[in-house]
């Protein structure tokens, strides 16, 4: 996490302290993959985020996006993420789709 600025990194913490008390239980993973994760990222760039949860559904993914969204507002930073169940992560990682390979290949668990 070291590509990170003090105030992205005190975002990840509110973000994944906040997504733990939401999802009580149901948080598989929470991973910052993309520009910030490798390293190579330029002033324009967002941080993107993985969100695998068990038993995702509608309410959870709603809700999990309006507390991004939230910390977005607070932060006036942006915020690329992807919620996801863990059987949908699961099933790209076996069809080798790019995403699920990026997140797996270069995600940093936070």
């Amino acid at each position: 996490m070291e590509n990170l600025t003090k105030k992205e990194k005190k975002i990840l913490t509110e973000l994944k302290d906040n997504l733990r008390k939401t999802l009580a239980g149901k948080l598989v993973a929470f991973k910052l993959y993309g520009s910030k994760a490798r390293g190579d990222y330029d002033y324009k760039s967002d941080i993107d985020v993985a969100i695998i949860v068990n038993g995702l559904t509608r309410e959870i993914k709603n809700h999990t996006l309006d507390i991004v969204a939230d910390i977005e507002l607070k932060y006036l930073t942006p915020i690329s993420t992807l919620v996801i169940s863990k059987e949908n992560f699961e099933l790209l990682k076996k069809r080798e789709r790019r995403i699920a390979l990026d997140i797996e290949r270069e995600g940093i668990s936070l």
